[in-house]
Order: structure tokens, then C-alpha cells, then sequence
């Protein structure tokens, strides 16, 4: 049969198409192996195929059939890790994605900065159906952060940090705008007590809370990242205050303020020092003035070291004659002491 010209010509037709279909298969093949802490979010990818989920990857799971000419699975944060997004005070430019600097005023009107973590939980494995609406209403979108590239929200930390600072970041900034619109400086620093307006006994302004303040932003973020984007892509959100920067002025008054204070509480101490010493010196001087023996006992510790003392028996009170050196005349000294013998 290979020696008609017409056969060999068929076969070799179907030999270059039965290549050519094995390279295709074998390049279209594709297995994936998802990591721990992340959840994969596959979707066809062949030519015939719409791009809809095809399966999704758990955290963990081993080497795993695909299909063929499927996409890379799209990778999201695990409903068991914890993300972090910073907030700062520091008003010098970000250039780090999942960073939102920010400052608010207070009740006051004292524009406070403010340092602080916000914790939270990503749907993830937890909720299957949320997770893919999330791919599809975002994971075809590439978001610029702070650092001004263009990434997806599953290309790794900063495409999914890129993505909190378009959506997550003004929800965070109109929370924090009013919670802490409600609360006097005070509340936040303890110290703008000190310069608040009238008596602090006076005004009543509760002493600063950070762990309550802290729930209360937690709960209206979670509360309002649902309401606003419509579904509950998050959970679990907390937040840690580390420290709240007040403007300059109002910090170098609160400063004058303290020094102010630690010089009252000086000169009180001084004067009670003064008082006490006063009274140390009248009872000692009433007891010499009731015991002429103790006062020449007194004299006599008051007499320099290496003098030569010289006491008169008699029945008068004796003379005290102490003289510098080995009996030199020129530093004799003379006082009259109690009754000697």
C-alpha cells in the first residue's frame, strides 16, 4: 500500500495531523497546585470556551487537573489570614500601596493625625459563591496604587493592596471622619486636657479610650464596606491605635502647659521642704535652750578636726578654748558651755 503515491500521501497527512493535535493537547494541558494561605480561582481559557469559573483551588489542595488551556488560577487572600492596612499620620507623599495617610478633625476642631493598623479577614474559602462574584466583578480589572502601577487584585500583596486603596481606602477615610468628628481631643489624648477650653474638672470630657474607639471603627467598617460595595467581601476588621499626632502648635501648648505644671508642683515641694526644715530647726533650738549640757556637747562636735581643746574645771561654767594646729595662738576660739567638772 506505501508503494502507491496516493497512500503514502494520506498517511503522511495523517501522521502531520495527528502531531500536530498531540502538540496542541499537549501545550493545552493544564494542572495547578494551589498554596497554603491562598485560594485559586480558576476560569476557561480554550479557544471554544467562555471565560466563566471553571473551579476553585482550597488553600493547600495538591497537584489538580485544570483542564485544558485553562487560565492561571487567580489567586486571593485565605479566609484564615489576617491583611493588614496601615494608616499613618505622616503627611510626606506614599508611594507604598495599602498605605492611606490621614488626618481629622476632632469635635473640637483640633485636626489630629492619626497611627493606626486596620485588620481583616478576606472572604476567601469561607464563602465560595461571594468569593466568585468577587473575581468577577474585579478580577478582570487591573487598579493603580500608590506606587502608580496598573495590577490586578490576585497578582500577589500589592495588586490586591492596589485594589483596597481604590475601594476599602475612602470608606476607611469617611468612618474615621465620623467617628472621630464626635469626640473631643481629649478623647483621643489625654493630655489636650490641659489646654481644652475652661477647667478639665469642669468640662467632664471622659478620658481618652483607645480600645473603645478601636470597636467602634472596627464594627461601622464592616457594617459599611457591605453596604457600599454590596456584598460581604470582608470580615473580622479590627483596629489597633498606636498613637495620634496632634498639630504643632497645639502640641507645643500642650508642652508650656505640662512645664507649667511641673513647676507648681516644684515650688510646692520646696515650700514643704522649707516648712519642714523650719520646724526641724525650732525643736532643735528649743532643746539646746532647755539643756545647756547638750548645747557644750553640740559646741564641742562643732570644734574643727585636729583642734586643741582646753575645758576649765570649776564651779562656773568652764570656758571652751579649742586652737588650730599643735596650740597655735592665732585660731583660738573661747565659748562658754553648761556646768562641767
Amino acid at each position: 500500500m506505501m508503494r502507491n503515491r496516493g497512500a503514502r500521501r494520506f498517511f503522511t497527512l495523517v501522521a502531520a495531523a495527528a502531531a500536530v493535535a498531540l502538540i496542541v493537547v499537549a501545550t493545552g494541558a493544564r494542572v495547578a497546585s494551589q498554596n497554603v494561605g491562598y485560594v485559586g480561582v480558576v476560569r476557561n481559557g480554550g479557544p471554544f470556551d467562555a471565560r466563566t469559573i471553571r473551579q476553585v483551588l482550597l488553600p493547600g489542595a495538591r497537584l489538580t487537573w485544570i483542564g485544558f488551556w485553562s487560565q492561571t488560577p487567580h489567586q486571593y487572600p485565605a479566609a484564615t489570614v489576617s491583611r493588614t492596612y496601615t494608616i499613618t499620620g505622616d503627611t510626606a507623599p506614599v508611594t507604598r500601596p495599602g498605605v492611606d495617610v490621614v488626618t481629622v478633625p476632632t469635635k473640637d476642631g483640633v485636626q489630629v493625625g492619626l497611627e493606626a493598623t486596620v485588620f481583616l479577614r478576606f472572604v476567601g474559602e469561607s464563602n465560595i459563591k461571594v468569593l466568585e462574584q468577587f473575581d468577577t466583578s474585579y478580577g478582570g480589572r487591573k487598579f493603580t496604587g500608590a506606587d502608580g502601577h496598573a495590577l490586578y487584585p490576585w497578582q500577589g500583596d500589592d495588586g490586591f493592596a492596589a485594589w483596597l486603596d481604590v475601594f476599602f481606602r475612602p470608606v476607611l477615610n469617611y468612618d474615621l471622619r465620623r467617628e472621630l468628628g464626635t469626640l473631643q481631643c481629649a478623647e483621643l489624648v489625654a493630655s489636650c486636657s490641659l489646654v481644652s477650653r475652661g477647667s478639665p474638672l469642669s468640662t467632664g470630657v471622659p478620658l481618652a479610650n483607645a480600645d473603645a474607639i478601636a470597636r467602634r471603627l472596627g464594627k461601622s467598617l464592616e457594617h459599611d464596606m457591605t453596604a457600599t460595595i454590596g456584598h460581604p467581601y470582608f470580615r473580622d476588621i479590627r483596629v489597633r491605635i498606636s498613637h495620634v499626632t496632634l498639630p504643632k502648635n497645639v502640641q507645643a501648648a500642650v508642652d508650656n502647659a505640662q512645664a507649667q505644671f511641673a513647676g507648681v508642683n516644684s515650688a510646692r515641694a520646696a515650700l514643704k521642704q522649707a516648712r519642714y526644715k523650719a520646724a526641724g530647726n525650732k525643736l532643735i533650738g528649743d532643746s539646746l535652750n532647755h539643756s545647756p549640757a547638750l548645747a557644750s556637747i553640740e559646741e564641742m562636735k562643732a570644734i574643727p578636726k585636729g583642734s586643741t581643746v582646753i575645758v576649765s574645771p570649776g564651779g562656773k561654767a568652764p570656758p571652751i578654748i579649742a586652737s588650730t594646729g599643735s596650740g597655735s595662738s592665732g585660731g583660738s576660739a573661747g565659748a562658754s558651755g553648761g556646768s562641767g567638772g
